[in-house]
């Protein structure tokens, strides 16, 4: 999706703001706010380490269960890995190194509000903006405790907003499209179910700051479990889709779209 708005024209942006697996992605655009930034977000997630991020060793599922330690059901390692093959692509290890200003945006869970890290090592902020409760562990920063940012804050409009910006593209993971039937699993009713919660969040933002600042938001319309399912050729499909998607939207209105407020739906085929 990135893709094709840098291929068609798109101004590179003055500042980035991430959460959870946006974090991650808005530090490659933050490094490289271009289209070579979109291909190296293209290469990361074709990587073997983003394959592996949702992988278990059955070992260490064994061990896991025997002894006490974080409430997760995977390593943290899964995901360090692939946060340093993204900074091995970039060649960034520093929020100060990026040549675009960037926020991430993390859960404090000991104080239960966003906590936004601009400086430092982004090792740590992005591990612990991407940390899915249950899912991976907590990230301890400065004696507190943080888990993925999704939490409180799923689409940042308002850090956006209140650092200054007047005009604001967002691109939101979680557009919560009819299903023509009803989840038939637990992993597929609980995707549902904060697929829904977090769509519905982000348009409650949305109307709640659209008038503080021109605030566009894409959203491409995938199935619940579609970011979940980490197998190369479905995520070349995703991606591919997501860029054709996009293209479309372009070549039938241009960039006219970008100059008024509005939620644009990306029906991806």
């Amino acid at each position: 999706m990135l893709q094709a708005l840098f291929e068609g024209g798109l101004e590179p942006p003055v500042a980035v703001v991430g959460v959870s697996v946006g974090a991650l992605n808005g530090s490659a655009i933050a490094a490289y706010p271009s289209l070579a930034g979109g291909m190296m977000l293209r290469e990361l997630w074709m990587s073997r380490q983003a394959l592996d991020v949702f992988r278990a060793h059955p070992l260490g599922v064994i061990l896991s269960g025997l002894r006490r330690g974080p409430l997760s059901a995977l390593p943290q390692d899964n995901v360090r890995h692939l946060v340093e093959r993204a900074q091995t692509l970039t060649g960034i290890t520093t929020f100060e190194q990026l040549r675009l200003p960037l926020a991430v945006v993390a859960t404090d869970l000991n104080s239960g509000r966003p906590a936004v890290f601009r400086a430092g090592a982004l090792t740590p902020a992005l591990l612990a903006s991407t940390a899915i409760p249950g899912v991976f562990p907590s990230v301890k920063i400065d004696g507190r405790e943080h888990m993925d940012g999704g939490v409180v804050d799923n689409t940042p409009f308002d850090v956006a907003i209140g650092d200054g910006a007047k005009e604001v593209l967002a691109i939101s993971l979680m557009a919560g499209g009819e299903n023509e039937r009803a989840p038939a699993t637990w992993p597929e009713l609980i995707a549902r179910t904060l697929q829904l919660s977090l769509h519905h969040q982000m348009l409650s933002d949305y109307e709640r700051l659209c008038e503080k600042a021109r605030i566009v938001v894409i959203c491409p319309v995938t199935a619940p479990t579609a970011t979940w399912e980490m197998k190369r050729k479905h995520l070349d499909a995703v991606v591919e889709q997501s860029r054709e998607a996009m293209a479309r939207l372009l070549a039938q209105r241009g960039s006219k779209f970008l100059r008024h407020s509005g939620i644009q739906y990306l029906e991806l085929r």
